[in-house]
């Protein structure tokens, strides 16, 4: 490699630097600005898309709502459409043990009866 072009003494890299300094906020300011009204335009955009999310969501939120309670509607009606037969069938059960009820019964007064005959006939011919 070669000698430099030119050589820079103290005093030009002293004003070289007082140059830098005194625009460098100038310059990185304009970059700044530029990412902050990037970043703030994003921001911007992402609450907007949050908003429309969320508005998005209440809807499905509320039909869902909707069906669950339309579903709930439906069980009642179904529950009591079951508790009905269950009541039918144990009203028909009710009878119809009433009427084996009435069987038993009546069938032990006969054997009680029939029991009672044979021991007082047995009890009789003993004696003669």
């Amino acid at each position: 490699m070669g000698d430099p072009a030119m050589t820079i003494g103290p005093e030009e890299l002293q004003k070289i630097g007082d140059y830098v300094r005194l625009h460098l906020a100038e310059w990185m300011g304009n970059v700044h600005n530029e990412r902050e009204m990037g970043l703030m335009e994003r921001s911007i955009r992402i609450e907007e898309e949050l908003k429309a999310q969320r508005q998005v969501m209440e809807t499905r939120f509320e039909a869902m709502d909707k069906r669950f309670e339309a579903l709930q509607e439906l069980m009642e009606t179904r529950f009591e459409a079951v508790d009905k037969r269950f009541e039918a069938i144990q009203k028909q059960m009710d009878v119809r043990f009433e009427a084996v009820d009435k069987r038993f019964t009546s069938m032990q007064w006969m054997m009680g009866l029939g029991f009672t005959l044979m021991a007082a006939l047995m009890g009789v011919l003993n004696f003669f």
